[in-house]
């Protein structure tokens, strides 16, 4: 038997050398496993398994059924609904965050006395936990003793403590708003901060020099200016409230009457309530194509909005 190469070159004094691709590749392997194994194994998994009849009795086995758990979900109409309350819930989520974010960005990097201290007290919503913030807001929401109802009384809107927000139909969408809003300003301030303090202010006075007030300024140059961080902190939150389940489980529990029974709750009930995991898994899959679509539609608006400051 020949003796191997390297062998032979260890063993005759010679350097053992790797080529750049080689070596390029045993430096990814760590990571390219972990990708595998955390990330492309689970989704390929959820894929396969939409397509199986998956129940509780065969959960370790799945039945091959082709596109019935698809033909189901839109057969019964279910899955529109949750979509439309998803499409709800995170346009006007995002919306207001966006606003919201960038009314107090801009005001955190104007020259206000303390802002520094601003700056830190404000990121703390973002650092509770989503079921702390869930019973946090249930208890500012609570019918008889909570304060929002107490500070409407006092304005003389309601005569007693007599909203409950998280049982009634029309309340309960906004309900989970303001507690996820509460919990995520925060951060796209913050972002929306960083995006402020990078704007060039050369062209910010040359445009008051020219005439131009602060809201032409913040239209025409400062909004431009900040276009790639806007995309990005508006598609970070699209993302992250379309995976909103903590605080909705834990607040309105996808009620009342399916007020507030987003793609996520209802993916929990079809799995852990109705035991139908190949049903589940289908919603997710759907959900996540149209996140897909969205996360391609937000890296074109940014490759293209990146090409204006080249």
């Amino acid at each position: 038997m020949s003796e191997p190469a390297a062998a032979r070159d260890l063993r005759s004094g010679k350097k053992f050398t790797l080529s750049d691709r080689a070596f390029g590749m045993l430096l990814i392997a760590p990571a390219l496993i972990v990708f595998l194994v955390v990330i492309a194994y689970p989704i390929g998994r959820g894929i396969w398994v939409s397509f199986c009849a998956n129940k509780l009795k065969n959960i370790n086995s799945p039945v091959w059924n082709d596109f019935k758990n698809y033909r189901d979900i839109f057969k019964r109409g279910a899955f529109w609904q949750y979509f439309g309350t998803t499409l709800v819930f995170v346009v006007l989520t995002v919306s207001i965050q966006v606003v919201l974010g960038m009314m107090l960005s801009l005001l955190l990097n104007s020259n206000i006395r303390g802002r520094k201290m601003f700056r830190g007290f404000f990121i703390i919503p973002w650092t509770i936990p989503s079921v702390v913030v869930a019973i946090l807001w249930n208890w500012i929401l609570q019918q008889q003793y909570g304060v929002v109802n107490y500070l409407i009384m006092r304005t003389g809107a309601i005569s007693a403590m007599e909203l409950n927000w998280v049982s009634d139909p029309a309340l309960a969408m906004a309900s989970i708003i303001l507690a996820c809003i509460w919990k995520q300003l925060p951060y796209m301030t913050v972002m929306l901060l960083a995006g402020l303090q990078s704007v060039d202010t050369g062209l910010v006075e040359a445009a008051h020099i020219d005439g131009a007030n602060g809201l032409k300024s913040l239209w025409h140059i400062v909004l431009p200016s900040i276009r790639p961080v806007l995309v990005t902190c508006t598609w970070l939150s699209v993302t992250q409230n379309f995976q909103q389940f903590t605080i909705i489980k834990n607040m309105t529990g996808g009620g009342p009457v399916y007020a507030t029974t987003t793609l996520s709750v209802a993916a929990y009930k079809e799995a852990f309530t109705s035991y139908n995991f190949g049903t589940s898994a289908a919603i997710g899959v759907l959900w996540m194509v149209f996140l897909f679509f969205i996360t391609l539609l937000s890296n074109w608006m940014n490759d293209r909005y990146s090409r204006d400051f080249v």
